[in-house]
């Protein structure tokens, strides 16, 4: 039998002997990502490689090994650890999570077009946390797959499940995740699609079937599929004035609403308070007297498009400024990919319906250029809450700092410069939320952490993940902030040299402390903490290696509220003793990661921790 190192080194030469060769076959193509377009968020950091989105090129780097590697794609989360630490966002429309709702994606590319006949996804380690697969087309998004997530145990897989067929070809694909019922983070090796090419192409042999050798076909799906997936949905049913006229014999020719007809406006607008928008939309095109009252203002106050990335265009915006007079919240998160989306359309809404907006968020969108900046600092003076994660086509940020009433403002893997992010701080003493984890343009961290802890006395979360240029002195100011609940100083590697500056935070409040990768932090430091830090619920210690069983032990003895503890790549720490920990207290989720002893190869330099020394 062939080891699985042998089967990994033959793959770009093995050919299927018994591969029929007539002209059909000859069609069919396997190939894995060439690029990766787009993505929401990654472990690893902009000045490396490791754990990143861009891992998911070419051919499997670990499959199928088993666990915790560098060479793979994570993201930023897992499990629901998030969603129970102060920091943790509202939903704007709870109404619209009929769904599977989703946490994460990648988009992908690939060389060349193709009907796609299957989609696997080589996993790494702890998987299950698919829930969707979409194809783009010439013009729109198509849902090829939709299934629960869940937890497939601890086992590499390459999952490929059973996909819609499409009449149009595709090199795009984007995978969306869910990890609430992951144990520990995700990880991916690779992405193969296989498919027919168009005719017109030039029919080229592929030299290899990789799919005969490690997967079996038709695996059962989880989840229902969606019963229609329209791209245009939403902006259809949401009709621009133009078509009105044109739908007026539809809407009145639908059935009478018999004593439903009989309710007063009010009553029915308190139920349809508890509709999607995707179901208000419909409730449109009942008739005029639906569409009256499913266009009322009152139901426009808070929107969330993002359930619905995948359809919304510009004339969306263009016909919901109409009925947004009383706009508050807005979330636009994921929307606009591939130019569905143009600037000049949101600069158009934010100006129509952004006066009253308190909360608006639009991460990881591609419209967000120094425009739209501009305008929601002109249109939107009462803003509290601004999330623009992973937008990096601006450079103006520090107009921002014409804003004064930000109590939360998420920035991560933005292109940021310290000068704005100081500037921005100290226009909103307000401020209780801040995320700034991997803006890899803040070239003096600690700058950011002093106006913090000199202007900010009501901050309750800050999140600096990989900010390198982060030191003591930065994090020793924060010690100002009396009321802070997270901190987040994960491989902020020039805070790691010691840990000392851990005595400085008040600890009082402190309900999530990150410290991965600072080797530096010892027991003093941690004992030092202790007892100010009787409200901890979640510490993460993964690769700080100086410390030992004994101080863990008094953590998980004398943090009555801890729920959540990272020992992962302790190497004091041996796995008889974490499993001692989980029987004696089995109210906290002790996680410790591992690799397999299998790889035969010395991993490769590029995919060490960076060295800032």
């Amino acid at each position: 039998m062939q080891s699985a190192s042998d089967i990994i080194s033959s793959l770009l030469w093995f050919k299927d002997e018994n591969c029929a060769d007539d002209e059909n076959d000859s069609q069919i193509i396997e190939q894995f990502v060439q690029n990766v377009e787009d993505f929401s968020s990654q472990y690893g950091s902009e000045i490396s490689v490791s754990y990143t989105a861009f891992n998911l090129r070419g051919p499997p780097s670990n499959f199928p090994d088993y666990g915790d590697y560098p060479q793979a794609f994570v993201m930023r989360t897992y499990g629901t650890w998030w969603e129970e630490a102060p920091s943790v966002q509202e939903d704007y429309m709870p109404q619209n999570s009929n769904s599977i709702p989703s946490q994460d994606y990648v988009e992908v590319s690939f060389e060349r077009s193709v009907y796609p006949l299957e989609v696997a996804v080589f996993e790494t380690y702890n998987p299950g946390a698919l829930v969707r697969i979409w194809a783009y087309g010439p013009t729109s998004w198509i849902l090829l797959w939709e299934g629960e997530p869940e937890y497939a145990g601890d086992t590499p897989r390459i999952f490929s499940p059973p996909i819609r067929q499409i009449n149009y070809p595709t090199r795009i694909l984007r995978l969306e995740f869910n990890h609430r019922l992951l144990p520990y983070y995700t990880e991916l090796d690779a992405i193969l699609l296989r498919g027919r090419e168009p005719p017109s192409v030039m029919k080229i042999k592929n030299n290899f079937a990789y799919s005969t050798l490690f997967y079996k076909k038709a695996q059962p799906e989880k989840g229902m599929l969606l019963n229609k997936v329209i791209a245009s949905n939403l902006h259809e049913n949401i009709l621009p004035p133009s078509l009105i006229s044109n739908s007026e014999k539809f809407i009145d020719s639908a059935p009478p609403l018999g004593d439903f007809q009989r309710l007063p406006d009010e009553t029915i607008l308190s139920v349809m308070k508890y509709l999607d928008m995707q179901s208000l939309c419909r409730c449109a095109q009942v008739n005029r007297h639906f569409r009256r009252l499913a266009s009322d203002a009152i139901l426009y106050r808070s929107i969330d498009l993002r359930p619905y990335w995948y359809c919304v265009r510009s004339q969306v915006l263009m016909t919901l400024s109409k009925r947004c007079k009383f706009l508050q919240k807005l979330d636009l998160s994921w929307c606009g990919s591939h130019c569905m989306i143009q600037p000049h359309y949101v600069v158009n809404f934010l100006k129509d319906s952004g006066a009253e907006l308190t909360h608006l968020r639009m991460n990881c969108c591609k419209f967000v250029d120094n425009s739209v900046l501009r305008a929601i600092v002109d249109t939107s003076p009462n803003l509290q809450e601004l999330c623009l994660r992973s937008v990096l086509t601006c450079s103006d940020w520090v107009c921002l700092s014409a804003l004064t009433k930000l109590k939360r403002l998420d920035l991560y893997r933005t292109h940021i410069a310290t000068t704005a992010a100081v500037a921005i701080i100290k226009s909103n003493p307000g401020l209780q939320h801040l995320n700034v984890g991997s803006c890899k343009m803040i070239s003096g961290m600690d700058e950011v952490a002093i106006a913090l802890g000199t202007n900010c006395p009501e901050l309750m979360s800050v999140d600096f993940w990989k900010s390198y240029s982060l030191t003591a002195v930065g994090i020793r100011a924060l010690g100002n902030c009396r009321k802070l609940q997270e901190l987040d100083v994960g491989w902020c590697l020039q805070a790691g040299g010691s840990g000392e500056w851990l005595a400085s935070l008040s600890g009082g409040e402190l309900r999530k402390l990150f410290l991965g990768a600072l080797r530096g932090v010892c027991d003093r430091d941690l004992r030092a903490l202790l007892p100010r830090a009787a409200r901890l619920a979640q510490l993460d210690l993964l690769g700080v290696r100086a410390v030992s069983p004994d101080i863990c032990a008094d953590i998980l003895a004398e943090c009555r509220e801890l729920r959540l503890l990272d020992v992962s790549f302790c190497d004091q720490i041996q796995e008889s003793q974490v499993l001692e920990w989980r029987r004696q207290y089995p109210h906290v989720s002790i996680k410790r990661s591992f690799q397999t002893a299998n790889l035969s190869a010395a991993p490769n330099p590029l995919f060490l921790a960076p060295s800032l020394e």
